[in-house]
């Protein structure tokens, strides 16, 4: 019968040694789901996708006087929009009549202001863009399961602004476009939540290159 010879003090360290060296080590893996790689997943999200901006328009934008005569009604209809955009530099408008009907309308260009806040990576259209989200903090993230066949998991983070545009913090701009002015004002810091997938690489946010 073959006898078990005592681990030693020594070799008991050194095996306690080694299991925690791997523990450490599968922790800090990019794979892992903790909070320092998911907030690596949301900062490189924000990175190519946290621009904030206008709902895109088709321009020229031609506002009829129905529009006109209820701006102030409907501060936040297309013809205070464009007022806004006029008053801060971004848009010129000029009053025409249409050549096919003799309609008289309101016709808004975009002016050489706005050129520098145009983004085309923010959708099919180009639109104007007043700032930017950041990471502030991961708050949470669901377990991860496979959906798929593919290991995945969501995020709850919140953000915070920066590189705000002046324009946006115009009053009749932040009147005219309520999302904008709930935001730049600081009521519409809310948590979100980002759907991230499992790659060989690391943690993804799905849809990161759509």
């Amino acid at each position: 019968m073959t006898k078990t010879m005592p681990m030693t003090k020594t070799a008991i360290c050194l095996a306690l040694g080694v299991s925690l060296a791997a523990a450490l080590s599968a922790c800090n893996s990019k794979t892992s789901a903790n909070e320092k790689n998911f907030g690596t997943t949301v900062t490189q999200y924000l990175d190519k996708k946290g621009d904030m901006c206008l709902a895109p328009l088709t321009w020229p934008v031609d506002v009829y006087e129905t529009d006109l005569r209820q701006r102030k009604l409907y501060p936040d209809g297309v013809a205070g929009q464009m007022a806004a955009l006029e008053a801060a530099g971004l848009a010129k408008g000029e009053d025409m009549a249409l050549p096919d009907s003799g309609t008289r309308v309101r016709r808004y260009s975009m002016s050489d202001a706005a050129q520098p806040y145009l983004r085309t990576q923010s959708g099919p259209q180009p639109r104007l863009c007043w700032g930017r989200k950041s990471l502030e903090k991961v708050v949470r993230w669901a377990d991860p399961a496979k959906v798929d066949g593919q290991e995945q998991s969501s995020v709850i983070y919140t953000y915070k602004l920066s590189n705000v545009a002046g324009w946006a913090r115009k009053p009749e701009v932040k009147e005219a476009f309520p999302i904008l002015g709930r935001t730049v004002d600081g009521e519409h810091n809310q948590q979100e939540k980002l759907y991230v997938k499992l790659t060989p690489e690391g943690w993804e946010a799905l849809g990161l290159n759509d």
